[in-house]
């Protein structure tokens, strides 16, 4: 193991060092570029900070699955929580509600630290915050345009099967192993995000 025992706190399906001697999970590794990808083609557009985070996702999500260390994790969790809260001001910006300080986003990423080898914890945190987000979006979608509405209706439909693939590839890794569940859930938030941001382009 090139980069010493495994010692995140979540687990993934893929075997580990099947395909390279340097890459722990090579797929779910590879997939995580599709985040750069993105960030890259935001980060030249007046999203230019949520283009940062993204971009610090896929770095983060690599470094977690190309090591399995507990500092790749941090850098994936830790990012996931503050690109979901850079979306969260950018959709609370656009409804005319009044933005977060960041001192709420302080305090998120000083709670995760806390209890970073706590999965559930990071979990919960994540899951909270694309529950807010739909509701924002839902509750007031009267602010978008009928063009809108078909890239946020992606949005959420690419999350939820991604979710699904995510979900399927850690209860039932012995019989989805091959198929790379974990992966497609990377290219396919990465598509989600990419079509989710295009409302606040366009308009």
């Amino acid at each position: 193991m090139f980069w010493g025992e495994p010692d995140s706190s979540v687990h993934f399906c893929e075997d580990k060092y099947a395909t390279n001697d340097y890459v722990a999970e090579y797929y779910n590794t590879l997939s995580a570029f599709s985040y750069i990808l993105v960030g890259m083609f935001y980060y030249k557009t007046k999203l230019k900070k949520i283009g940062v985070s993204i971009i610090f996702l896929g770095i983060g999500t690599g470094v977690l699955h190309c090591t399995l260390r507990y500092y790749g994790q941090i850098l994936d969790e830790g990012a996931m929580i503050v690109l979901s809260f850079n979306i969260i001001n950018k959709i609370r910006d656009r409804q005319d509600l009044q933005e977060f300080s960041n001192i709420y986003l302080y305090f998120l990423v000083i709670f995760y630290l806390l209890f970073h080898n706590k999965f559930y914890i990071f979990f919960s945190m994540f899951s909270s915050l694309q529950i807010y987000t739909y509701y924002l979006i839902k509750t007031r979608v009267n602010k978008y345009n009928s063009k809108s509405d078909i890239y946020i209706s992606s949005y959420i439909n690419i999350f939820l099967f991604s979710l699904f693939c995510w979900i399927l590839d850690q209860l039932f890794c012995e019989y989805v192993k091959h198929l790379y569940l974990h992966a497609i859930w990377h290219i396919g938030t990465s598509i989600s995000l990419f079509v989710g941001l295009v409302p606040f382009l366009i308009n």
